[in-house]
C-alpha cells in the first residue's frame, strides 16, 4: 500500500510506497502515528505545522464485514490534542482498491484560495474549487457527483469548515451520494478547511483487489463473521442506534435540558419504535448501510409526510443532543436539525451542547426548533452568533459564563450522562480524544478483557479497568476499519488476529492485536502530554461530582484519582 503527500504550499501531490515504520498499521493506528511523528505538540492547530491524515484501516477492500470505515487524523482545534475521528464512506474502498492507504495533507496556501483533492486510476491532482466557496455541503455534493461520477465517494467541508470553525465536520457521501456521514468529532472540518480544502474526490474505482496470502481460510473466517453479525445486530438493522431512547430514558441517563435531567417526558414520541414506525408509513428507508460490506445497516431514510427526503441518518446522538437535550421532541423536528448541521458541516453532537448551553445562559429560548434553524444560518452566514455555536460547547460556556459546560478536554461530552453510565464517564475523562463515547461505549452486557468480571452500569466498581480494557479494543476496530458496532469484545479481537494473518501471511497473535491498541494510545497520551494536556485535565466538570442528577440523585462518584492515572497495557 501507498501514501500520497499532498502539500497545499507547493500544491504538489508525490505517490510514494508507505515507509517501513507505518507498513503494518492501518486506520487510527496509522493516523496517530504519523501525527505524533510529524506535527509538534505545540503548533497551532490551524497552522502550516500540523498535518491532516485520511486513513482506511488494515482490512479495507476485503471481504471482512463492516471494516470499511475511515479515519481522519489531525491535532484537534477543539481539544489542542491529537485526535482521530471515523466515518463510514466508500472512499476506504476506493482507495484500497487504488493501492492507497492514506492521504496526508500538510503546509498551507500561500494565498487564499480553494481546492478540489481528486484521487484516481490517473493519479491525484488539485483542482480549482472556487466554484464551490460557501455552498452547503449538499449543494456541492450534487455538482461533484454531477462532474465525477454519480457513484464517487466525497469527503466534503461546508461553510463551517471553510471559516474554520472548531465544531465543524468533514461530511462524507453515503451509499445514496448524500453528504451525511461525518467525520465530525474535534474539528476536523476546520483543519482541511485552513489547508485550502474544499472536498475530496475518490471517483469509484474498480481496480485490484486484496491479495490474500490464504484466500480460503480469510473468506471462510470473513463469511461465518458476518453471519454472526447479521444475527446479533438484527435490533440495530431494524430501530437504528434510535433504539437506545427508551433504554437510557429508562435508567433516567438520557441528557435533557442541558444535563439538568436524565430523563425525557416526551421520549416515546422519538424512540426507535416511533423513528420505525415513522419511516415506514412515509416510505422512507428503515435499514441503509454506511459503507459497501456493511451487513449490519443501522442508517435510515427519513422523509416527510409528503415522502420527500429530509435527512439520512437519524441516529442516537445526534437525535439526544439537539432533541431531549435542547427540550425538543417531535422527530420532523429532529431530521430538519440534522439535515441543517449536516449541510453547514458541523459536528451535531458538539453543536447540540453548545445550543444546550446557550439555552441554558437564555441566548436561545428552549425547545424552540426555528430559534436552532436559524442560528445555523447564522453560522453559513458568519456572523458572531454563528461562530459562537461553531465553536463548541466549552467556548459558548465561558462567553456566556455558564457552569454546567458537559466538556472535557474542550469536546463535548455525548448522549450518556456520566452519573449514571459510569463506565462512560471514565472514558469521558481519560480519553486521549476528549469526551467521546466511541472511546469505549461502556453498554449494559459489554465486558471487558476479563469476561468473568461483571460490571453494574450505574455503580462505580470496576469501572475504570472496565474503560482501559474498551478503550484498547476500540482502538483495534478503529486501525482494522471496522465499525464499532462490530463489537469490542475478546472472541472478535481473536477473530481479527486470524483474519490479518490469512490476509498478509504475517503471524498475528490476540497479543499481538490488542498491543496495536495499547501502542497507539500510549502514543496519543504522550502526544497530549507535550501538548499540555496534563493529568489534571483527565476528570469531568466539578458539577458532575456535586450536582445529583434526579430522579435518582446519581452523581459521579468516581474520583479524578481514580481515573487519572489509568494505564494502558497488557498486564
Amino acid at each position: 500500500m501507498d501514501m500520497i503527500r499532498i502539500n497545499m504550499t507547493e500544491r504538489t501531490t508525490t505517490r510514494e510506497p508507505m515507509p517501513e515504520q507505518y507498513a503494518h498499521f492501518g486506520g487510527r493506528a496509522l493516523t496517530s502515528r504519523i501525527i505524533a511523528d510529524l506535527v509538534p505538540p505545540s503548533c497551532h492547530a490551524l497552522g502550516p505545522h500540523n498535518k491532516i491524515v485520511v486513513a482506511n484501516g488494515l482490512l479495507a477492500g476485503t471481504t471482512a464485514p463492516n471494516s470499511g470505515r475511515i479515519s481522519v487524523g489531525t491535532k484537534s482545534p477543539l481539544t489542542g490534542g491529537i485526535k482521530e475521528s471515523n466515518v463510514g464512506a466508500n472512499a476506504g474502498l476506493y482507495l484500497a482498491r487504488l493501492g492507497i492507504r492514506a492521504l496526508v495533507f500538510e503546509g498551507m496556501p500561500r494565498q487564499p484560495g480553494l481546492w478540489l483533492l481528486v484521487v484516481d486510476a490517473n493519479g491525484a491532482r488539485i483542482e480549482d474549487a472556487s466554484q464551490y466557496r460557501g455552498l452547503g455541503t449538499y449543494d456541492t455534493a450534487e455538482k461533484l457527483l454531477a462532474a465525477y461520477g454519480q457513484k464517487a465517494s466525497c469527503l466534503i467541508i461546508g461553510p463551517a469548515g471553510e471559516q474554520k470553525m472548531a465544531a465543524s465536520a468533514i461530511m462524507a457521501t453515503d451509499m445514496d451520494g448524500r453528504p451525511s456521514r461525518a467525520a465530525g468529532r474535534g474539528g476536523t472540518g476546520a483543519v482541511l478547511g485552513s489547508k485550502g480544502i474544499k472536498a475530496i474526490v475518490v471517483p469509484q474505482a474498480k481496480g485490484e483487489l486484496p491479495q490474500y496470502h490464504d484466500p480460503e481460510t480469510f473468506k471462510s473466517i470473513a463469511r461465518e463473521f458476518s453471519q454472526k453479525l447479521i444475527k446479533e445486530k438484527e435490533m440495530l438493522r431494524v430501530f437504528g442506534t434510535a433504539g437506545m431512547v427508551k433504554a437510557a430514558n429508562m435508567v433516567q441517563g438520557m441528557p435533557t435540558r442541558n444535563y439538568s435531567l436524565g430523563s425525557f417526558d416526551r421520549a416515546d414520541a422519538i424512540n426507535g419504535q416511533a423513528l420505525h414506525d415513522t419511516i415506514k408509513k412515509r416510505g422512507g428507508n428503515v435499514s441503509r448501510p454506511c459503507h459497501t460490506g456493511c451487513v449490519i445497516s443501522c442508517s435510515n431514510i427519513y422523509v416527510d409526510e409528503a415522502g420527500e427526503y429530509i435527512t439520512s441518518s437519524l441516529e442516537y446522538e445526534t437525535m439526544v443532543m439537539v432533541g431531549p437535550n435542547l427540550d425538543i421532541g417531535d422527530l420532523d423536528s429532529l431530521a430538519r436539525i440534522d439535515r441543517a448541521l449536516d449541510d453547514v458541516g458541523l459536528d451535531s453532537i458538539e453543536t447540540g451542547a453548545a445550543m444546550g448551553v446557550a439555552m441554558e445562559a437564555g441566548l436561545l429560548p428552549w425547545g424552540d426548533t426555528d430559534a436552532v434553524l436559524s442560528a445555523l444560518d447564522e453560522v453559513s452566514s458568519g456572523t458572531v452568533l454563528g461562530k459562537l455555536v461553531g465553536s463548541g460547547a466549552a467556548v459558548m460556556g465561558k462567553v456566556l459564563g455558564v457552569r454546567r459546560v458537559p466538556q472535557v478536554k474542550g469536546q463535548s461530552m455525548v448522549a450518556y450522562d456520566p452519573r449514571t453510565f459510569k463506565g462512560m464517564g471514565c472514558a469521558y475523562a481519560t480519553s486521549p480524544m476528549g469526551a467521546d463515547h466511541t472511546a469505549a461505549p461502556a453498554i449494559p452486557g459489554r465486558p471487558g478483557l476479563d469476561p468473568s468480571k461483571k460490571f453494574e452500569l450505574t455503580e462505580k466498581e470496576n469501572q475504570v479497568e472496565l474503560t482501559r480494557d474498551l478503550q484498547i479494543m476500540i482502538t483495534v476496530c478503529d486501525s482494522l476499519g471496522y465499525c464499532f458496532f462490530v463489537g469490542p469484545d475478546i472472541e472478535n479481537m481473536r477473530r481479527s488476529a486470524l483474519l490479518l494473518t490469512a490476509l498478509t501471511g504475517r503471524r498475528t497473535s490476540y497479543e499481538d492485536i490488542l498491543d496495536l491498541g495499547v501502542s497507539t494510545l500510549n502514543i496519543e497520551k504522550a502526544f497530549n502530554r507535550a501538548a499540555g494536556i496534563g493529568p489534571d485535565q483527565d476528570r469531568l466538570p466539578e458539577h458532575f461530582y456535586d450536582e445529583p442528577l434526579p430522579p435518582h440523585n446519581r452523581t459521579f462518584d468516581i474520583t479524578p484519582e481514580e481515573t487519572a492515572d489509568l494505564c494502558y497495557d497488557l498486564k
